[in-house]
């Protein structure tokens, strides 16, 4: 029988992850900015997965070591290119769009990881681009900020579906204990080594934003948690990104119910337009039920 832990880990992930976003943009707009959120993020995401180390795994090896540090590079590769989608773009164009890192998993899992989707897999994986074609069909009365949204974004979900990829290979030969702190831990040393980078320092920062940009740093490594250590303990990519795409449905409900408790302002390009998305958010919500059915 399947553990419901598989399916309540990326649905709550998927939760987590859409109020971190509107936490973190609602950071970026009242000057902090960016790339010292995205300091302070993976600096928190390093010390939060330092305690799995007790978990223990497997005897150390350099080759799993290795495995481990490029795993951490690609993520924050990842995090830079989400980063400049969030600053950028729109929360909820953005958000779905990263959603398409299921189909580039699929792909993925059959090309490097040899297994073997099913046809409803499929089928659930190929509806993420039908959604992404409908979160991005008002372009031309909003190019500034979708594009953005569309271009990092993509470019951020194939950077993770690779990190995906490589942590299903290679996170079960060392444990997910001693992996994934490993793999955090190079998040958090790169983002340091770019302090000396940044615009304006930490010091700077004015408190209240720091309190958003802290909490939702919290919260987006608790859902990242959730995303890690089910591929690793669980062993189904493809179906724990379907899971993880209602964070899609979230964005766009909450930015459209709730977004001004976070002085979020996209709810005003119109119902129109908030209707589309979530009918593209939708066509998610599908891709989730198929993959359960399955």
């Amino acid at each position: 029988m399947r553990p419901i832990a598989a399916t309540l880990f990326p649905l709550c992930s998927a939760l987590g992850y859409t109020f971190a976003a509107l936490m973190l943009k609602r950071a970026t707009e009242r000057g902090v900015g960016p790339w010292r959120v995205m300091v302070i993020v993976n600096c928190t995401a390093a010390l939060l997965f330092a305690p799995w180390w007790l978990k223990g795994g497997n005897p150390f090896e350099w080759s799993h070591f290795f495995h481990a540090l490029l795993s951490g590079v690609t993520f924050f590769i990842g995090q830079i290119l989400t980063f400049l989608a969030l600053s950028r773009g729109d929360v909820s164009i953005t958000t779905p769009v990263l959603g398409t890192k299921v189909i580039l998993v699929a792909f993925f899992a059959v090309l490097f990881a040899r297994e073997h989707l099913t046809p409803t897999l499929w089928i659930a994986a190929l509806l993420t681009t039908l959604a992404t074609a409908l979160l991005g069909g008002e372009i031309r009365t909003n190019r500034a900020r979708v594009l953005p949204s569309i271009l990092f974004g993509f470019s951020a979900a194939t950077a993770y579906a690779s990190a995906d990829i490589q942590q299903l290979n290679w996170a079960p030969g060392w444990g997910f204990g001693h992996y994934a702190p490993v793999m955090f831990a190079t998040v958090g040393a790169l983002s340091l080594s770019m302090i000396p980078l940044l615009p304006e320092p930490l010091s700077t920062m004015p408190r209240r934003s720091v309190v958003w940009a802290v909490g939702g740093g919290i919260l987006l490594s608790l859902q990242a948690t959730g995303i890690a250590y089910s591929i690793a303990e669980f062993h189904e990519v493809t179906l724990t990104n379907i899971l993880y795409n209602t964070r899609g449905v979230w964005s766009v409900l909450l930015v459209w119910a709730a977004g001004h408790w976070f002085s979020n302002t996209e709810r005003s390009v119109g119902n129109a337009i908030m209707g589309r998305r979530l009918a593209g958010a939708g066509l998610l919500l599908l891709a989730v039920l198929l993959g359960l059915r399955h």
